[in-house]
């Protein structure tokens, strides 16, 4: 009974509080400002109640309707080959030669083959 008044009640609080908000803030009333946030702030978890409890409340046609269209975007796929499994890359062969990294770069697999340490003559 109380979910019929509430998206009327939320949005008249809404249109109540911005509009005491932006004349609280042109006429440079802070009192009025205030009230208009606050009006408006009081309004928000309203809206928010009512669009979860029409989110929650489904009807049997419109799951019917998306149980169609889910099916008839299957049917789509199926017809256009978007549902056809991709055929596995083909692997290529790596060569032997160590790969460089930077001298500040810590490696969580070290490389195999290190390069000798070059020493000072």
């Amino acid at each position: 009974m109380t979910h019929r008044y509430t998206s009327a009640l939320a949005l008249v609080l809404l249109l109540v509080g911005q509009a005491a908000g932006v004349l609280g803030l042109i006429g440079k009333n802070d009192d009025l400002w205030q009230t208009g946030l606050f009006v408006t702030l009081t309004a928000v978890p309203l809206l928010i109640a009512r669009t979860v409890h029409n989110s929650q409340h489904v009807t049997a046609d419109q799951i019917a309707d998306a149980d169609r269209a889910g099916y008839v975007r299957a049917l789509d796929h199926v017809a256009r080959g978007l549902l056809d499994a991709p055929t596995p890359p083909r692997p290529g062969r790596r060569g032997d030669r160590a790969e460089q990294d930077a001298g500040n770069v810590i490696t969580l697999r070290p490389n195999p083959v290190r390069p000798a340490e070059r020493k000072a003559q």
